[in-house]
């Protein structure tokens, strides 16, 4: 009976790493020739960890058997190396030009019930940024989160651009320098959008992505459906429902991001590239950017860096990028619950 019970376990254990070896292909293939394999990125978290505790269980019980787990967390160094950092880049007074990406989610925390609430507005403020780019804001030319008057309360901020990704909603990048061009890349089919912004900062002219790329758009009743499947007549419809969302997802993001990074290659200027990418560090989108761009968290972060809020698992899925004519320190994940996004700052200096 022991041995049954042990070579069940053995099988869990090699199943678990053949999962999590099957992750390290998941960022070169292209979700729209086999969108499936996307899926193992979302469950990297849980498979690290469940590999981690098969580790831990061998050394204990049966060490000759931990090299399983072993071989297979091995083999990912490079995918973990993106995903948790063990010593950032810290400045006391760094100088450069100091950036902060931040998904508001419509102000919600703003608006909803707490209208004399002004943490979140005060934070923005707080971090005296020379560029703010934010995700998913409030459009409206009348009101107090009208972008104008943002622009007035934020330190030494003197220019923005904004674009409608919906009738009321947007990105919009605030910056200190003067803007000397300004564009979008529009996407087919769908209300997600990249704006970006060149500026005079006195040494040289830089180019600003902000960038909001396809969201699955599950909602809160098929977030429901998933946590507690069933299989009911209704819930299948759902299931149904949501992966097709979650094809549709992937393989637009594919697409999205395509566009961006031949956009990119054609800039003749250096380039910042932040925003709300939708997506994991293991998956197509993260590499296809971070093949031409540096990653301003593995340069210079600290920890894991989840910047949505998860009920399991924390995802890194905003990001701040730069050409290879700058080098970062001071990358921050701010833990305030204005949102369901962390917001994430860093300073860029001349490298």
């Amino acid at each position: 009976m022991k041995k049954l019970i042990r070579y069940l376990i053995l099988l869990v254990n090699f199943l678990v790493a053949l999962a999590l070896a099957l992750t390290y292909f998941v960022p070169v293939t292209d979700p729209r020739e086999f969108w499936p394999g996307s899926l193992f990125g979302l469950a990297y978290p849980l498979l690290v960890v469940l590999n981690l505790f098969f580790l831990v269980f061998w050394l204990i019980f049966f060490w000759k058997y931990l090299f399983i787990s072993l071989l297979s967390l091995a083999a990912g160094f490079q995918i973990h190396s993106t995903n948790i950092r063990l010593n950032g880049k810290y400045e006391e007074e760094a100088g450069g030009i100091k950036l902060l990406t931040f998904n508001v989610y419509h102000f919600y925390s703003y608006l909803e019930g707490r209208k004399n609430d002004e943490s979140v507005l005060n934070f923005i403020a707080g971090q005296e940024a020379d560029i703010i780019c934010l995700q998913e804001t409030k459009l409206q030319r009348k009101g107090e989160l009208n972008p104008l008057k943002l622009k007035a309360r934020f330190p030494g901020i003197v220019h923005c651009q904004l674009a409608h990704q919906s009738e009321w909603g947007g990105p919009v990048t605030f910056t200190s320098f003067p803007i000397v061009y300004m564009g979008e890349i529009r996407f087919e089919d769908s209300s997600n959008l990249v704006i970006y912004t060149d500026v005079n900062t006195g040494a040289d002219t830089l180019r600003i992505y902000n960038c909001h790329l396809q969201s699955f758009g599950i909602d809160d009743e098929e977030k429901a459906i998933i946590d507690s499947i069933s299989f009911k007549n209704r819930q299948v419809d759902k299931i149904k429902n949501v992966t097709r969302k979650l094809r549709d997802g992937y393989t637009r993001r594919a697409e999205q991001v395509d566009m961006l990074v031949d956009h990119i290659n054609k800039c003749q200027y250096p380039v910042i590239v932040c925003g709300d990418f939708n997506d994991t560090p293991v998956s197509y989108a993260y590499k296809q950017v971070s093949s031409v761009l540096a990653d301003s968290f593995v340069e210079s972060g600290k920890g894991i860096s989840g910047t949505h809020r998860n009920k399991l698992f924390p995802l890194r899925i905003d990001y701040i990028f730069h050409s290879g004519h700058f080098k970062s320190v001071n990358y921050f994940r701010h833990r305030v619950n204005y949102s369901d996004h962390f917001p994430v700052s860093v300073v860029l200096q001349r490298d």
